[in-house]
């Protein structure tokens, strides 16, 4: 029971880890940033760009919102893992 449930806590740590420092976020978050100067730099004039421009910070916000959400659950995932390995270290050693 103690090694099944080690062995669970070190795929739940893994799980949380991959979370944390995968970069599929952060990928479109750079993109999303290149390209907001380009869209408001178009034409200040034009009453069309300016909700574009808009548009474009809420969803920046958004993506980072996001981020925070994802790193968020990888720690949890990360410190239930542990948890877990540690319940399963005490259950061993008794």
């Amino acid at each position: 029971m103690g090694c099944s449930l080690f062995l669970l806590g070190v795929c739940i740590v893994a799980s949380g880890l991959y979370i944390i420092l995968r970069k599929e976020y952060q990928e479109a978050l750079k993109t999303l940033t290149r390209q907001s100067p380009k869209l408001a730099g178009k034409s200040p004039i034009e009453d069309v760009v300016k909700p574009l421009a808009q548009t474009s910070v809420q969803l920046m916000e958004t993506v980072n919102k996001l981020i925070q959400t994802a790193v968020g659950t990888g720690a949890f995932l990360a410190m239930l893992g542990s948890a877990l390995c540690i319940l399963a270290y005490w259950m061993v050693s008794n």
